[in-house]
């Protein structure tokens, strides 16, 4: 009830950039993109680099936390100290009338939420788990540099050609040692800043991608995963282990293991060539 009154009041007393608009003396407001808890994300023309570029501001609600200012500050730093194909690009930070704000790369493409609920596209057991090939090497290397993105979902994972992207780390966090999310309740372990919360992430993604062909029958009672998908015993079992519902993953590369011999179970040999 609180948290709708202040996002309420932070709706009524916060105003967009309007298009046009110059932000920190060099970046102009072309449109939108979109509003989250944290920030608005705008596209921007970069008048100094001449090139365009995604600019985040840190919503009022948000300004108002030390805790709000310091998640913002950690996004950009997080960004900052990426090297990553599949991770966008940061560019620059600064101050705009009292509103932080950074810029990063501009991503062409789309986000498989926007694929599957506007475009209907759907995906094959063998493009799905191709699809998690990508995207658990992407998180192998933050997890490499001692962070979790702790928001892995269809709407934060973007793709462009024949590649993926990785976007929005608002919620990643450093490493937390001695975790032991086994068996624990799934809302503390998205909370956490554990592998398993970022594994738990996926599993929820290739099963996004997997219902994406699903058609339920007519006046059929809802089913649980496993008997409405009828995947083989094996698959079952690796997202099962994704899920928490069997002793979980504690590295990457056993997950991208188990994802190949499913790959190329289905047919089509282990690569990670697929059509997206």
């Amino acid at each position: 009830m609180i948290k709708s009154l202040i996002l309420g009041f932070s709706d009524a007393m916060e105003q967009c950039y309007k298009k046009g608009e110059i932000i920190g003396g060099r970046h102009r407001i072309d449109s939108l993109l979109g509003t989250g808890s944290y920030g608005r994300s705008y596209l921007v023309y970069d008048c100094g680099e001449q090139r365009q570029a995604v600019l985040k501001s840190l919503r009022l609600h948000k300004r108002l936390t030390r805790r709000g200012r310091e998640s913002f500050m950690r996004e950009a730093e997080l960004l900052q100290s990426f090297c990553h194909p599949a991770i966008p690009k940061f560019y620059c930070i600064g101050e705009h009338q009292g509103v932080p704000y950074f810029t990063m790369e501009q991503i062409h493409g789309k986000t498989f939420e926007q694929l599957i609920f506007e475009d209907g596209k759907t995906y094959s057991e063998h493009q799905a788990f191709t699809i998690g090939m990508k995207i658990i090497r992407i998180i192998g290397y933050i997890h490499s540099r001692g962070i979790v993105h702790r928001d892995i979902r269809i709407p934060n994972v973007m793709v462009q050609g024949s590649e993926l992207k990785l976007i929005d780390f608002g919620l990643a966090r450093s490493l937390e040692r001695n975790t032991n999310p086994w068996r624990r309740k799934p809302a503390n372990l998205l909370k956490e800043a554990s592998y398993q919360s970022d594994f738990y992430g996926l599993g929820h993604l290739i099963l996004f991608l997997l219902f994406s062909g699903f058609e339920a029958g007519e006046n059929q009672k809802e089913l649980c995963w496993e008997e409405e998908l009828k995947l083989p015993p094996f698959s079952t079992f690796v997202i099962r282990k994704l899920l928490q519902e069997e002793k979980p993953y504690q590295g990457w590369k056993d997950i991208y293991e188990d994802f190949n011999k499913i790959v190329h179970k289905t047919g089509r040999g282990g690569n990670e060539n697929v059509n997206l």
